[in-house]
């Protein structure tokens, strides 16, 4: 028999019971596996239903259909057992104040019983390839929106897990920082860790996920390599856009492109 994929979601739906009128359905009979060392990506505009998803798989929310499997162990059943093979980077802020740098790296290992040692050397590890040895005493009230991000995609890489799951990580960071959190999230994957990346960055999806999940309204319209979803949905080589009035720029097509082809709306549309 061969193993379980690192992780599985299975016919995952998560409903809002609203007051006045019908339960809000923010996450309808989603399901996709993401294999070892792979990149898998969920694009979509803000209230897509992606930080629904992940908080699902996180075991944040409980769903109200379907089943979420990390590894071998279901983390609604399991959650501790779950929770030990997976990193979690949250969209919002989640660093604890009460640290400086390297103690909130090490202190967040001792939750997956990381031995002291192991997670000080870790530690170090995750702050040199993130740019952040400097920081390493510094409180965390100190670091700058950019900085603190860094902190939470290494905290996330601090227990060794076999899931990677990120939400938005790269968001406000600058493209050299973005390049180089790629860079780190290489190195994961040649390990074997499996990434759930959310992402609303055209470049982010085509760069570095090997699938992606067309989210649109709670929903999974398609599931293919980027360039098999530009093909499939976007006959023409070229695509033309008007930059203003009389200025038409012609471009390769892109994710952007397959999404609009698919929802009638753009990525950049917030509320969907």
């Amino acid at each position: 028999m061969s193993p379980s994929p690192p992780l599985r979601v299975i016919h995952l739906t998560k409903r809002y019971h609203q007051r006045s009128g019908p339960d809000f359905e923010a996450v309808s009979d989603v399901s996709f596996e993401v294999a070892p060392g792979e990149c898998f990506g969920l694009l979509g505009p803000n209230g897509a239903g992606k930080t629904t998803t992940i908080k699902c798989i996180s075991g944040f929310y409980p769903p109200s259909e379907g089943e979420v499997f990390i590894g071998s162990h279901n983390v609604y059943f399991h959650p501790k057992l779950a929770r030990q093979s997976l990193g979690v980077c949250d969209q919002e802020e989640t660093l604890d104040s009460d640290f400086n740098v390297f103690d909130q790296l090490v202190w967040h290992a001792s939750y997956f019983r990381v031995p002291l040692g192991v997670a000080k050397e870790r530690a170090k590890t995750l702050l040199a390839q993130f740019g952040l040895s400097e920081k390493a005493r510094e409180p965390i009230e100190s670091l700058s929106g950019g900085l603190k991000r860094r902190l939470q995609v290494a905290r996330a890489l601090m227990s060794d897990p076999h899931v990677l799951v990120l939400d938005e990580p790269t968001t406000g960071l600058d493209p050299d920082v973005r390049r180089m959190v790629w860079e780190v999230l290489a190195q994961a994957r040649s390990r074997g860790v499996g990434i759930l990346l959310s992402t609303h960055y055209m470049e982010e999806a085509e760069r570095i996920c090997d699938r992606v999940a067309i989210l649109h309204k709670g929903r999974i319209l398609d599931i293919a390599a980027p360039p098999r979803l530009v093909a499939k949905y976007i006959a023409r080589d070229t695509v033309e856009e008007e930059v203003r009035p009389g200025v038409v720029w012609k471009r390769a097509p892109n994710l952007e492109d397959v999404y609009l082809k698919l929802t009638g709306s753009r990525l950049g549309v917030e509320g969907l």
